[in-house]
């Protein structure tokens, strides 16, 4: 019999307000296990706005690929079909603000791009996925998967871009977005 390759998840990694407000209901809480925790305060972002988190170590044998799943409450009743953006800032180096792409900080931070033109800035950055809203209220807790990527580098950060017509909500109890590493292994 020939050598077969298994898939087996790594842990995860959470970007969400770890330091204020994050606390999801079981329902809504898409973290397994003991997870990395990330700053990421995704609370009261605008419409056209975006946010960037704090950068993150993946480590020395960082997996091949992650799955990119995230929970999001919104302030108001988002357009079906409009979207949440998601980017990955890959940087070669661990110090917060050095080597970042797109004009990222490395810091839990509202992010503008180079010299504050947002559509400038992402497209610099790596492209994750997105999530495409659908038309319920604010009470409704909407989670989907948003892809599956490769990072670029060992460190970097997530970027959120709403364009979902909507604000996100006034806390960031339930908004959440993991990072599930995915191994391959050969037996």
């Amino acid at each position: 019999m020939g050598n077969q390759i298994k898939r087996t998840v790594g842990t995860q990694i959470c970007f969400a307000d770890h330091t204020t407000d994050f606390n999801p209901t079981a329902a809504n809480d898409l973290t397994q296990g003991v997870p990395t925790e990330v700053q990421l305060d995704t609370t009261d972002l605008a419409d056209g706005a975006a946010r960037q988190s704090v950068k993150v170590d993946l480590g020395e044998q960082r997996a091949p690929a992650y799955t990119v799943m995230c929970a999001l409450e919104l302030a108001a009743t988002p357009t079906a079909g409009d979207y949440v953006e998601f980017y990955w800032n890959p940087s070669p180096d661990s110090t917060a603000a050095n080597g970042n792409c797109g004009g990222c900080s490395g810091a839990d931070a509202a992010y503008a791009g180079y010299n504050a033109n947002l559509g400038e800035g992402v497209k610099h950055l790596q492209f994750i996925g997105n999530h495409v809203c659908s038309d319920d209220p604010t009470a409704y807790i909407q989670i989907s998967l948003v892809g599956v990527f490769s990072p670029a580098c060992r460190y970097g950060s997530l970027v959120i871009k709403n364009e979902s017509a909507a604000a996100f909500h006034s806390d960031a109890v339930e908004t959440h977005v993991v990072f599930i590493p995915i191994y391959d292994e050969v037996e």
